[in-house]
């Protein structure tokens, strides 16, 4: 039976849909029933939804990268909502992508990655598209895939890969590497995929087509094969694509139904035995489109080896690079994976034989050779606001590499290499501006990330306040978990699980009724002939309540869709720039008049406390300085 879709109308609406389209694929795949789902287009070009897509660009640092057209999210913010609404519609129902814009982005060993930039217009419908369908495909991956998921990272790939050394007898590993695996995705077989797991929808799948085949510009019309890396929905349908090769690796072993009803996936790794029907075991893990295959002996892993090079071949006209692909005694030597290497070693005073992950020298000595370079830069900068800037953004890389490695338990070791040879660097970059040794606690730019670390580093002054510049010694081991399966963002238990593993607090759902208020419809829909409500208007001020709490910021009352105005504070900026999150404030209706009031009387005010009065007076005179501004 084919489900039809409903057309979300407001974001809880919209999730209710994702979460529904996770539980029925789900059940339909425990019970052995076919999946079936028609209406996406409806569903995915509706206003909710584009909104929702929106939100996700405009946070991410690409949507500030113009496609062939030269446009970038902020000219998408700028229209109307209706304007906006008609445009991406009219897309949807006479999909014509553009062609993308080819970048080259430099790689570790020396070579480029090609990337395809598609316009800002396309990437929204892909995302429209994107959250759609997902929710299916989640419900069906295989457990081990870790690449371009929700809620899952690298992390979890290490953790699993240590776990399977500690607690089984399968030391042996295929490493191995597609060779050119975006370049040649076939068309044809990928859509098959999408239909044989659940999307019935035509219309749907001729747009997804259409988004493969788009052209690079200068380069071809039409692209015959492959997935451009840089589309939104690349990562999402090179996962489908692989998932064939999941199922039919796994069910081999893993997921092979015992007699007893059971798989091995469920059985204790501990107890594991080699049952007389199964030769050759295996367990997969698989980051995007690099994968390791561990099985018990090397006999196994050639055959494994050989097994799945020529699956890739008959059935998905993919190759293994025999270069690439190696087979490894873990006891002997470690594998390489996601920037780590991971091998099987005696550790502490038993000496017992344990998996063990630190980071890959040869790749982290890259890293910093490069960071290196940019820091010494710094001594270029030729005003102390540049500085700043630059030392946040040295701050905010060097983070980056601590964060991504500190699932090792090695990784104070691993950097102490590096550690003074940074440090030092650091400080004669900004000597000539003054550096002094500070504690890390009292510089302004670190008390949020290292309040209690007292160790000196490199320092300048800046209003009277120290910026300084992180050290490698902050690099510490964090035990990180082992992928919970039941955490997922499309179910009410996922989202728990999630938010108590990353202790990150969801931000208040934004507030559907703000958009449908009856006065904000009308400007939104295009009542107002005032281009500051504009799109972004009505999308930041979404940001600026759950920012504020979902209170006045003025008396603090809670407020409503009945209630709440949002304010801007500075109405004369430029247009691309008076509808940023930091410019609105939200606030209740009787704080909004009493800040454009013209003349305010004591018994105006009677209802508020001495500090409510002062952040009044402290909007009302921003007002007053804009209009002197003006005058000026």
């Amino acid at each position: 039976m084919v489900e039809k879709l409903t057309i979300p109308k407001t974001e809880q609406e919209f999730r209710d849909l994702q979460d529904s389209l996770y539980s029925l694929t789900k059940n339909s795949i425990e019970n052995g029933n076919e999946v079936s789902f028609k209406g996406f287009i409806e569903v995915a070009s509706s206003e909710v939804v584009m909104t929702n897509a929106i939100h996700k660009i405009k946070a991410n640092k690409g949507s500030k990268t113009p496609g062939i057209d030269g446009k970038t999210i902020k000219d998408i913010l700028t229209l109307s909502t209706k304007e906006l609404k008609d445009y991406i519609g009219r897309m949807f129902y006479r999909y014509n992508p553009d062609m993308v814009r080819r970048v080259h982005i430099p790689k570790g060993n020396g070579k480029t990655r090609p990337l395809g930039i598609p316009t800002i217009a396309d990437r929204i419908v892909q995302e429209c598209v994107k959250q759609t369908i997902e929710p299916i495909f989640e419900a069906q991956f295989f457990a081990h895939s870790y690449g371009f998921r929700p809620m899952r990272d690298t992390k979890h790939a290490i953790e699993r890969i240590v776990f399977l050394m500690n607690r089984s007898n399968n030391y042996w590993a295929v490493e191995a590497d597609i060779k050119g695996f975006f370049d040649n995705v076939d068309h044809n077989i990928l859509i098959r995929q999408m239909w044989n797991m659940g999307i019935k929808d035509k219309r749907l799948l001729m747009m997804i087509k259409a988004m493969l085949k788009a052209g690079v510009m200068d380069e071809i019309k039409v692209n015959p094969m492959g997935t451009p890396q840089g589309g939104i929905i690349s990562p999402l349908l090179a996962n489908i694509y692989l998932h064939r090769m999941d199922t039919w690796i796994s069910r081999h072993w893993e997921e092979k139904q015992l007699r007893n009803g059971t798989t091995n996936r469920i059985a204790r790794l501990s107890s594991l035995r080699n049952y007389s029907s199964i030769s050759k075991p295996e367990f997969l893990i698989r980051y995007a489109d690099d994968f390791i295959i561990f099985t018990n002996s090397k006999t196994n892993a050639e055959k494994w080896k050989y097994k799945v090079g020529k699956y890739l071949k008959d059935n998905m006209k993919l190759e293994l690079s025999q270069d690439k692909t190696h087979i490894t005694d873990m006891t002997k030597k470690p594998i390489k994976f996601l920037g780590f290497r991971v091998k099987r070693s005696p550790r502490g005073k038993n000496k017992k034989m344990i998996g063990y992950s630190r980071p890959d020298l040869d790749k982290l000595d890259d890293k910093f050779i490069r960071l290196k370079g940019e820091i010494r830069k710094l001594k270029w900068c030729s005003n102390r606001e540049w500085l700043v800037n630059d030392i946040n953004l040295i701050n905010s890389k060097l983070r980056g590499i601590i964060n991504y490695y500190d699932a090792s338990p090695s990784i104070n070791e691993d950097m102490r290499k590096w550690r003074e040879n940074l440090k030092y660097t650091c400080y004669k970059s900004i000597k000539k501006h003054g550096a002094q040794w500070i504690p890390t606690n009292e510089c302004v730019n670190l008390q949020g990330f290292y309040k209690d670390r007292t160790e000196a580093i490199p320092a300048i002054k800046y209003r009277e306040k120290w910026i300084g510049i992180i050290s490698l010694s902050f690099a510490t081991w964090k035990k990180k978990p082992m992928k919970n399966q039941n955490e997922t963002p499309y179910t009410e238990e996922g989202r728990e699980l999630f938010e108590k593993r990353t202790k990150k607090r969801p931000l208040i759902a934004r507030v559907q009724s703000l958009m449908e208020d009856t006065g904000y419809a009308t400007i939104v829909a295009g009542g107002s002939k005032n281009p500051i409500y504009n799109f972004e208007y009505f999308m930041n001020r979404c940001y600026a309540f759950n920012r504020d709490k979902g209170r006045c910021k003025i008396c603090g009352v809670w407020l409503d869709n009945k209630d709440v105005e949002t304010h801007h504070l500075k109405s004369t900026l430029p247009i691309d720039e008076v509808n940023r999150v930091p410019n609105l404030v939200s606030l209740c209706r009787v704080c909004h008049h009493l800040v454009h009031r013209k003349e305010m009387e004591k018994e105006h005010t009677k209802h508020l406390e001495i500090r409510q009065i002062k952040k009044l007076e402290k909007y009302r005179s921003i007002i007053t300085a804009n209009k002197l501004q003006e005058l000026n």
